[in-house]
């Protein structure tokens, strides 16, 4: 069997896994399950059933603030209760046999953005159940002094003023940008409790289902412009699920977008992906890749 690495994206609605070759081509389909209370077992079952003769390794890409020298979830938000203080790596590596590196969920996205996208520096915004994303430097994420880096769901933004974060703060975007974050708006302001999904808002064209995409997109819209005048990426990508919540979602992220860019980085490209787990858990074995070749 061709040597391979096992990889795994953990988030707060969902684990996804998968096989990556030594060329870093997706070896496998991926595997998904909803995100149980048993994170870990539930990871170790999915790579266990992926496992092949020759696999060398297990990059993890987890939500939370992690540890990647320590392989540990530090903190995290209510998303995955219990799993701040997680040592991921030391834990699944006893299961499996195999050395594990794990790296933040927004940092191994924005590594495969890199990678998809064909530019060594950019800034990725993730919103899918939270907001996380990764600034990436010549191919590799800024993880930050003190682990944080990427965690751009928890900077402030207007729109989402009084309104709680699943980190325990006030007015952070991902308290209004987010998957959750879009429908708990939508839910205040009285929407149907039917809707549980930003695609099942994206079908509907009352008004108010239509307001509260056009609030999250102009959240993350603002940040990104925000974020990019202070650090000056070469590209911009927003990614995850809520990036396909439609044409309305769409115009408000790019309007608000253009509007709060700086002269000076005015032409800087925003590109909306459609990329999902597969991207993740390339960007994940790209990132352990290159730590067992270094």
């Amino acid at each position: 069997m061709t040597s391979g690495i096992l990889v795994a994206d953990i988030g707060g609605t969902k684990i996804a896994a998968a096989r990556v070759d030594s060329a870093g081509v997706l070896a496998s389909e991926i595997r998904q399950v909803p995100t149980p209370a048993g994170v870990v077992d539930a990871v170790v079952k999915l790579l266990a059933e992926l496992r092949e003769t020759g696999d060398v390794a297990v990059a993890i890409a987890a939500a939370g603030v992690v540890d990647v020298a320590g392989g540990k979830v530090l903190t995290s938000t209510s998303s995955i209760s219990g799993w701040g203080g997680t040592p991921l790596a030391d834990l699944v590596s006893e299961r499996l046999g195999l050395p594990v590196w794990v790296i933040g969920d927004g940092n191994a996205f924005g590594i495969g953005l890199s990678i998809e996208y064909g530019v060594p520096d950019l800034l990725a915004l993730v919103a899918g159940t939270g907001v996380g994303g990764s600034l990436i430097l010549n191919g590799e994420p800024v993880l930050g002094a003190h682990h944080a880096g990427g965690h751009f769901g928890h900077v402030v933004a207007a729109e989402a003023a009084g309104m709680p974060c699943p980190c325990g703060r006030i007015g952070h975007l991902e308290a209004v940008a987010s998957g959750y974050g879009i429908l708990a708006w939508y839910h205040a302001q009285g929407g149907d409790p039917t809707v549980a999904t930003t695609r099942d808002l994206a079908r509907r064209t009352d008004e108010l289902a239509l307001a509260a995409l056009r609030t999250g997109g102009t959240a993350l819209g603002a940040a990104a412009a925000g974020l990019v005048n202070a650090i000056d990426p070469q590209l911009v990508v927003v990614a995850g699920s809520v990036a396909r919540a439609g044409e309305v979602w769409e115009s408000a992220l790019r309007t608000a977008y253009r509007d709060g860019l700086i002269p000076a980085v005015a032409a800087t490209r925003l590109e909306v992906s459609g990329g999902g787990a597969e991207t993740a858990l390339r960007g994940a074995a790209h990132y352990v890749t290159r730590r067992m070749t270094a």
